[in-house]
């Protein structure tokens, strides 16, 4: 390995506030290091333009943080180096929570996993399903089993990715209330069940039954249920001006490919911080820091609890983990991934929480890069971290 980039990684590399965040949230002197080895897997990401600034936690259940790297700038123009309280669009991240108040809310007996969707929603039984299509004609079915809530948290209700009123309007400039309702004037692709396809209309549908059952709105829910009492600070939807200007710039590659070209988030309305026009989007609209997803990986790797506080039970955090795409056998469960014996989610920006349940790995990486090495470079973090992991690990 080059020593010169590997002090060059170790010079960026800035700790969290302790090396201890975890069950106790009480702080140790002791400053966590930066592995070697993922500086030596990342360095070539930032050297190649292809990443401007990462952060990398390796931590276990406990609250540890073995290593933890940062590497590279948050603003490159300004020659800002990515600092602990950066804050980071974590898009698709934003799915777990989906499926983890409905969770909750079962834990309460509110709702079952099973139940149809019209249950909560009865609009939605004007749902239609796709029989046949071609340039000419499109013939309407109906449905031969009912959409349920496992059906939309698991991409396999038959929903399209985005709602018509969606694909219009933006995503986040109606209430959840519309976007739920408006899910009907798309058709279902296929018979709910039949087949996976990926996207964020099946989360709003359950943020709004999340509002139906709790009677609040569902960023209430999750700022009372979640974000309050796990401490997570800094996680919203509506960035406020003071941490849009701790955003971490978005940048990949440009053309020449020698040197940095600086992305937006086009996904979202402008201004992040304008709650009189924007809502939440509960497939793709939160921002978070290192510190938050750090908090949550705690709680998802303590089987729902943390810091003698139960969030999920036992029963509840089993669906979470386990695969929930039926005859499709797609590795994904309820709002989370499910990734090399981990579970968690990504965001299109490349941002990444993994918890392995066995071992107690808490991986999380933070970065933004609109693409299109992300995933790679996500995937070498999580194989590095992994093994790591392995030598330290009880």
């Amino acid at each position: 390995m080059n020593m010169k980039k590997h002090l060059l990684g170790a010079l960026l590399t800035v700790p969290l506030a302790a090396a201890l965040v975890g069950v106790s949230g009480t702080a140790a002197a002791t400053e966590p290091p930066a592995s070697p080895e993922v500086t030596a897997a990342m360095q070539p990401y930032l050297d190649s333009h292809k990443l401007a600034g990462v952060i990398g936690i390796i931590a276990d259940k406990t609250g540890r943080i073995h290593y933890q790297n940062r590497l590279g700038y948050a603003d490159v123009e300004a020659k800002k180096p990515i600092r602990e309280d950066n804050v980071f669009w974590i898009a698709s991240m934003t799915k777990m929570f989906a499926g983890a108040a409905i969770m909750m809310l079962a834990d309460e007996g509110a709702v079952s996993l099973d139940d149809p969707v019209t249950k909560f929603i009865p609009q939605l039984e004007k749902w239609m399903v796709v029989g046949e299509k071609d340039a000419a004609h499109v013939l309407l079915k109906p449905l031969v089993r009912p959409v349920t809530v496992r059906h939309i948290l698991s991409h396999t209700s038959g929903l399209t990715g985005m709602s018509e009123l969606q694909q219009v309007t933006g995503s986040d400039s109606t209430p959840l209330k519309a976007r739920a309702l408006s899910s009907v004037t798309g058709p279902l692709q296929w018979q709910p069940g039949d087949k996976y396809q990926y996207g964020n209309q099946g989360m709003n549908i359950a943020a709004r039954i999340v509002e139906i059952i709790s009677r609040m709105p569902y960023e209430e829910f999750l700022q009372k249920r979640f974000f309050d009492p796990l401490g997570m600070t800094e996680t919203t939807f509506w960035p406020s001006e003071a941490q849009v200007a701790r955003l971490a710039g978005a940048y990949g590659p440009n053309k020449e490919r020698n040197g940095y070209a600086r992305g937006g988030i086009g996904f979202l309305t402008k201004p992040l911080s304008d709650r009189g026009h924007r809502y939440p989007e509960a497939g793709g609209g939160l921002f978070s820091t290192t510190h938050d997803i750090l908090r949550y990986g705690l709680l998802l790797a303590n089987d729902g609890e943390l810091d003698g506080k139960r969030y999920l039970s036992h029963a509840a955090m089993e669906e979470l983990r386990r695969e929930q795409t039926g005859a499709t056998k797609v590795n994904y469960s309820l709002g989370y991934h499910l990734r090399n014996g981990m579970f968690g989610h990504d965001g299109a920006y490349g941002t990444d929480l993994s918890v392995h349940p066995q071992t107690g790995l808490v991986a999380v990486f933070m970065v933004q890069c609109p693409g299109p090495d992300q995933w790679a470079a996500r995937d070498l973090f999580l194989k590095t971290a992994t093994e790591v992991f392995k030598k330290i690990a009880p």
